[in-house]
């Protein structure tokens, strides 16, 4: 019998929360009226899009701003500003020509206002302006493409080239923010051939392709065999305890391990080498690769004595002394993990030890000794360690 009377107890209180919870849901429908339009609207036309100001309308059940529009190819999208804001950014668009945007005010109950419509121009899109400033230069083992990209916007850039089949494919994609810059394609033979370029951003608006005949200039690796120490006064090139760390570690076509030439400790900084290549040659470009330690080692790319920023010299007579006025500054370089995080990803180590870093001479003269110098280290350290040191260019003599 209690039994009985507790679940009548229950059920009725249940029945009245329930009776509650309706007449709740009654009074919130009944206050949510729609809110009214925005006004006093101003427009910015940026680039590639506009930034909408307002004045909020005046309703206690204002949540957001809506602005509705087609962006491209008759794709319907919205965008949302919440009540503690009176601007909406739209961007994206891939032309510069009038857009119509529906401007909407929602109530917490999802309640929209009537339609308040405004057109907007938005500016030339960084993804054309970057194709007008594309330039395509023969540079050896195929060319360099010079951009401009100002509003530093995440941009694509595609390469398309001929196969030996004649079927167009894509050897390189470059994904930059950069303001400017100035990147290498190669791989190439030195015989004319059709490249084509296009940029795309991260809406996928695409620009022309921009098609150019270019004959690279030949290239070839400098013979490693010939490459010797050349010990000068004031050179580090004593090399840390293990003999597996002596200078010509640098040129035995052996990395991604943590064997390399590794200066001793306490050295100071900046510090030098020199090397010999064997042969005198107009260098077009290195490749650095760093010293493969375990990923979970405190040492290795981009730790401890791994350069990070470091200066090359060439010379065809070096002063004995060891003296610098017989020295050509050829390139002032600095190493970038792809990454751009503080800490080193996984991506990173495998770029630098495995891949090996690239970088660009721009010097036309022709040179037999490579003085290298360190000026930074990753780690702040006094030593450095560098695995494998790779050259190319032309073989003058």
């Amino acid at each position: 019998m209690k039994n009985n009377v507790y679940f009548l107890i229950i059920l009725n209180l249940l029945l009245l929360g329930c009776d509650s919870d309706v007449e709740k849901s009654a009074l919130i429908n009944a206050s949510d009226a729609a809110p009214d339009q925005v006004s006093n609207v101003q427009i910015e036309n940026i680039i590639g899009g506009a930034v909408i100001s307002y004045n909020l309308p005046k309703s206690e059940s204002l949540l957001y701003i809506v602005a509705e529009y087609e962006l491209n190819n008759d794709k319907k999208v919205e965008q949302k500003a919440s009540y503690f804001n009176n601007e909406i950014k739209l961007v994206g668009f891939g032309e510069s020509k009038e857009y119509d945007v529906q401007l909407y005010s929602v109530s917490r109950g999802g309640k929209k206002s009537e339609p308040l419509n405004v057109v907007i121009n938005p500016l030339e899109p960084q993804f054309k302006t970057t194709y007008k400033s594309l330039e395509l230069i023969p540079d050896f083992g195929g060319f360099k493409l010079n951009f401009e990209n100002l509003s530093e916007s995440d941009l694509r850039i595609f390469v398309l080239a001929t196969n030996s089949e004649g079927e167009v494919y894509t050897p390189e994609t470059f994904y930059t923010k950069r303001k400017e810059g100035s990147l290498a394609v190669r791989g190439f033979k030195d015989v004319e051939q059709t490249f084509g370029v296009y940029v795309k951003d991260r809406w996928d608006n695409t620009s022309d392709t921009l098609y150019k005949k270019i004959t690279p200039l030949f290239e070839e690796k400098i013979d490693k065999s010939k490459f010797k120490p050349l010990k000068l006064p004031g050179d580090t090139h004593q090399h840390h305890i293990d003999s597996n760390y002596r200078m010509e570690a640098m040129w035995d076509d052996v990395w991604g391990v943590g064997f390399s030439f590794h200066t001793k400790p306490i050295t100071g900084m900046p510090q030098w080498f020199t090397i010999d290549l064997g042969t005198k040659a107009k260098l077009s470009r290195f490749k650095l690769h760093h010293q493969g330690s375990p990923f979970d080692h405190p040492s290795g790319p981009y730790k401890a004595g791994s350069p990070e920023k470091f200066e090359l010299y060439g010379s065809n007579d070096p002063n004995a002394d060891g003296s610098w006025d017989s020295w050509t500054l050829i390139g002032d370089f600095e190493s970038r993990k792809p990454s751009g995080q503080a800490e080193r990803t996984q991506e990173d180590w495998h770029y630098a030890a495995i891949e090996g870093e690239d970088f660009d001479f721009d010097s036309p003269e022709a040179y037999r000794y490579i003085r290298f110098k360190t000026t930074k280290t990753w780690g702040g350290v006094t030593y450095i360690y560098i695995c494998e040191l790779t050259f190319f260019g032309q073989v003058i003599e």
